[in-house]
Parts: structure tokens; sequence; C-alpha cells
């Protein structure tokens, strides 16, 4: 689970900036370099195991506040894209779909998937057997199969459904 956060210090960046899904892996790229050198980024990152022992909910409240407590400045407010936001001091404010109708939300949704999608090339690096350099922890065809013929690594949520069952088949089952 990434998280990030993000304070811009212009209104409007020279780059495209939309809900990271809807931007390629090159924009994604080119925005990302761009948001540093614009704004106080801040990141959280919670692993698989966290999530496991809280439930995804709560893993995503945990990352948020990471993210908050990296920035380098306070925030006087945090929008944050969904329905809810964590309990805090700060004034949070959930904007559903934010990470398509908010700037600053986009940027952060911007932030978080290159360092995701970064992150899963690492583990690609450690466990190249099951591909995330292409799939990125994404619940694709490829993934699935190479779950079910290697089994769970230590990578993958062991409370989510896909990954229970290819545990307890075991590898190759």
């Amino acid at each position: 689970m990434v998280a990030a956060a993000v304070i811009l210090h212009r209104t409007r960046l020279p780059v495209r900036i939309d809900d990271s899904k809807r931007l390629s892996p090159r924009q994604r790229a080119r925005a990302f370099d761009v948001i540093l050198r614009h704004a106080e980024v801040g990141v959280g990152i919670v692993p698989a195991e966290t999530i496991d022992a809280r439930n995804i909910l709560q893993a995503t409240f945990l990352a948020m506040r990471q993210a908050v407590a990296d920035l380098p400045s306070a925030p006087a407010r945090v929008l944050v894209d969904g329905n809810a936001a964590p309990p805090s001091t700060v004034g949070w404010e959930p904007i559903v779909g934010g990470d398509a109708t908010c700037y600053v939300i986009s940027c952060a949704s911007i932030v978080a998937k290159v360092v995701r999608d970064r992150l899963m090339e690492f583990y690609h690096d450690l466990n190249p057997e099951y591909g995330f350099d292409r799939h990125k922890g994404y619940g694709t065809a490829l993934h699935a199969g190479r779950l079910q013929l290697h089994g769970p690594s230590l990578w993958h949520r062991h409370s989510f459904e896909p990954v229970k069952y290819a545990a307890a088949a075991g590898p190759g089952g």
C-alpha cells in the first residue's frame, strides 16, 4: 500500500496532470519528476503483512497518515481521494473521485502510483518468477498464473482471497 501527500508551490504545473490511471507510464514518470521539482511530497508505505493484520481500510489510513507526516511542512488541511479519511487532528476532507477531479489529489495519485510501480519493479528484481515488472501486482491473468505456479511470495497479501487460495493449493496447485 502506497499513499502520497503533495503540497503544490504552483497552481498549475507545466505537464499533464490527471488521475494516474488515465496517464501512460511515460506521462506518469514525466509528471512525477515535475511534481517533485514543484511541490513538497510525502510518501507512506505499508507492507502486505500490516494490511493482513489490520485490514485494507486501516492500512490505507495508516499510509495516508505516514504520507502527511513525511511532508516537510504541516498542511492546514488534507484533501483525500475517497469517501472516508483517517481520524486526525488536521482537517481531512474526503472527496469521492478526487483523483480525477482535484488537481492536487491527481498529483498525489501520480506520485503514489510511480512509487508503487517502482517498488513492484524492485520486488521483480528479487523474485522475477512472479512477473511483478509486468503486472505491477494487479490481478491480471499473468499474475494469477504465476501465483498458481509458484505460490505466494513475501510481497503478497495473504488475506486477499486469490492469494489465500493459491497458498492453500501450494506451488503448482
